[in-house]
């Protein structure tokens, strides 16, 4: 009789068990899970970061090239640089082709060599801005608050 009173009072230990293994289980789930949503958020705005920094260095390379094609002449780059920027899309299918690329462009010319013979050079100053929602179709867009909002920065100085 006692045998049986002993195996009752033992019923439902291994059902406390099992809960606080399935708690346990469950909140070790919910962190992992946590954690990799994290980190693909995090590598993919790595990923649209350096997206963005090769549109912003494509911007300011077509600027050189403007400038280099035709120093001291017209460029198309807006009149002699001047005054205000120029938005450009990158080409439709290219992987850059989600951003939109906003240049700047300023001049200045300088005197060199006062001893030699004065020389005039032409200074130019490129800045160009791209990101992947443009305010009013040009970067930077200082009113989003998007958290996909990608933007960077590229600045040249070139003479010729």
């Amino acid at each position: 009789m006692t045998k049986s009173i002993g195996r009752q009072r033992q019923r439902g230990f291994l059902i406390i068990a099992a809960v606080f293994l399935l708690v346990v289980l469950a909140g070790l789930v919910a962190y992992l899970t946590t954690v990799s949503t994290t980190s693909q958020a995090a590598s993919a705005a790595d990923f649209n970061s350096a997206r963005a920094y090769q549109a912003a260095r494509a911007g300011a390379e077509w600027a050189v090239y403007l400038v280099l094609r035709t120093p001291g002449g017209p460029l198309t780059l807006k009149t002699d640089c001047e005054p205000g920027p120029t938005t450009k899309t990158l080409a439709p299918g290219s992987t850059l082709s989600a951003f939109t690329v906003t240049v700047t462009c300023s001049s200045a010319t300088h005197t060199e060599g006062a001893s030699t013979g004065p020389t005039a050079v032409r200074g130019y100053r490129i800045v160009s801005n791209a990101c992947n929602e443009p305010n009013a179709g040009a970067c930077p867009n200082n009113a989003t608050a998007s958290s996909t909002y990608v933007d960077r920065e590229v600045t040249l100085t070139v003479t010729n």
